[in-house]
């Protein structure tokens, strides 16, 4: 298990790291939220992820120690990702294609987290306004990512020895996160022009990002668990 740290060990530590940088950032938010720059302080229900990493906060207040405190989660969290996919690509030997695919898309979502930290949603914004590469490198975390669920799921199940619990685990990682795409840019509606919208976009895309933080973590122990029987064996 030459690549245990990046399987086993750095999904844990990342998944700390995102927890506790983040509670950091949300105490040392200055205040204010998409519709509302007079809130004092971060909101749970208010406040998307992403404002913690705006270089300036909406009450229009300097936000660098939660801007470095969550994109350094971020990064941390995207890095981690890369490596994993990249350290598992040769994984699944009877299936090279779906493989590859899986590990370009694991790739591509682990780049897009660093992307988002690299592109605070306060800038490089469009001509309306709106945090064009930001949205896009967000976007595409949630659709490489329910597409790697998929193909991860159908290769666990078809690989033997490696317990199916993990891949009903990605199941329901995927289904989630593809209800959340559906959800978020078919069903909800601009929430700086409906402000009614605001709780929902925030609260459903806290719940994915957690979720698919723990589902993950959840993947690399599955993973440790099967080199380790497999190594044995």
């Amino acid at each position: 298990m030459k690549n245990k740290f990046w399987i086993v060990n750095m999904p844990t530590y990342s998944m700390i790291a995102f927890v506790i940088l983040n509670i950091i950032a949300m105490f040392c938010y200055p205040g204010g939220n998409l519709n509302n720059p007079n809130q004092i302080g971060y909101f749970f229900s208010y406040n998307f992820f992403s404002d913690l990493g705006m270089t300036i906060s909406h009450s229009n207040e300097n936000n660098m120690i939660s801007c470095i405190l969550f994109n350094l989660s971020l990064c941390i969290v995207g890095v981690t990702f890369t490596m994993l996919f990249y350290s598992i690509k040769s994984l699944f030997p009877k299936f090279k294609k779906l493989s590859f695919i899986a590990t370009l898309l694991g790739l591509l979502g682990g780049i897009s987290f660093i992307g988002v930290a690299f592109t605070p949603s306060n800038l490089f914004l469009d001509s309306a306004g709106n945090p064009l590469l930001h949205t896009i490198f967000a976007h595409w975390i949630f659709r490489s990512l329910s597409a790697v669920s998929i193909i991860y799921s159908i290769l666990i199940i078809k690989t033997k020895d490696f317990e199916n619990k993990y891949a009903y685990n990605f199941v329901i990682f995927g289904i989630m996160l593809l209800a959340y795409v559906l959800y978020s840019e078919l069903y909800l509606k601009d929430p700086r022009m409906f402000p009614e919208y605001l709780i929902k976009h925030v609260l459903s895309q806290k719940m994915v990002v957690l979720w698919m933080i723990m589902s993950i973590y959840l993947y690399s122990l599955g993973l440790g668990k099967y080199l380790l029987n497999k190594n044995n064996g």
